[in-house]
C-alpha cells in the first residue's frame, strides 16, 4: 500500500532520548503484534531561542538523514508521548519534507551542517 504524503496522521512524537519528531505515523495490524510503528517522513525538530529577539526559531532535519527510504519502523517502548501535530506546523512540515526530498546529497549535507552549525548545542531546547 502506497502511503500519501498529505495532512492526515501527522503527529508530534517525543522520544525517550528527549528527541522531538514530527511524521505521519500509521499504526497497522501489524504494528499491534510488533509493538512499532510506522513512522513515513520523520523529521527531527530542533529549537533556538534567541535572546535578543525573545523568539524561538525551529528547523526541521530528516531524522535518519543517510537513506533513501521514506519509511522507518520505530519501537513504541521508545516513545514518551505522541500528540497529533498543531495545524499550525502541518504546512512547515510538509513544505519541509517536500524540499528534503527534492535536494541532491550534496545539497541536503550543506544544509544539514548549515542547520546544525546554527542550532549548536548550546542553544538547544529539546
Amino acid at each position: 500500500m502506497a502511503v500519501e504524503l498529505d495532512k492526515k496522521d501527522l503527529k508530534v512524537i517525543r522520544l525517550d532520548n528527549g528527541e522531538i519528531l514530527f511524521s505521519k505515523v500509521l499504526v497497522t495490524d501489524s504494528s499491534k503484534t510488533t509493538g512499532y510503528l510506522e513512522l513515513h517522513w520523520p523529521m527531527r525538530v530542533l529549537m533556538k531561542f534567541d535572546d535578543e529577539a525573545k523568539s524561538t526559531s525551529l528547523a526541521l532535519l530528516k531524522w535518519l538523514p543517510f537513506t533513501d527510504t521514506t519509511f522507518v519502523p520505530l519501537a513504541a517502548r521508545c516513545i514518551m508521548s505522541v500528540s497529533e501535530l498543531g495545524k499550525e506546523y502541518k504546512d512547515f512540515y510538509l513544505n519541509s519534507v517536500k524540499e528534503s526530498a527534492e535536494e541532491s546529497t550534496e545539497q541536503e549535507m550543506n544544509r544539514m551542517s548549515k542547520i546544525l552549525a546554527d542550532y549548536e548545542p548550546s542553544g538547544l531546547m529539546n
